[in-house]
């Protein structure tokens, strides 16, 4: 399939060299309508969708380790307590982590 969209392409070029009269306009019309024949018969690839379980896996992961994070510089805090200050600092209310802590957990 694409040897012919290739030698299709060849010819188009090809055709340059003539001078544009009626016979090589009808002759590039006819390449084109079979390009775009043999262009159509191609199967597109579709984007492949995650699954819904695997995005949720991901992003679950990325906020358990972020809260792993804040808990090794809070170690008396509980994993609970940290969950509910991150409620807090999201909902604009103080928190009792410092702001620092928030944006850069692992330093």
């Amino acid at each position: 399939m694409n040897e012919k969209i290739k030698k299709l392409q060849q010819r188009l070029v090809a055709l340059r060299i003539f001078p544009n009269n009626k016979e090589v306009k009808i002759l590039r019309e006819r390449i084109k309508k079979q390009l775009a024949r043999l262009e159509k018969q191609i199967p597109k690839k579709s984007k492949s969708k995650k699954e819904p379980n695997q995005s949720r896996s991901g992003k679950l992961k990325r906020y358990h380790n972020y809260i792993r994070q804040i808990r090794n510089n809070y170690p008396n805090l509980s994993y609970g307590e940290i969950r509910k200050q991150l409620t807090k600092r999201r909902q604009g209310k103080p928190s009792k982590i410092p702001d620092v802590i928030w944006q850069t957990p692992s330093g």
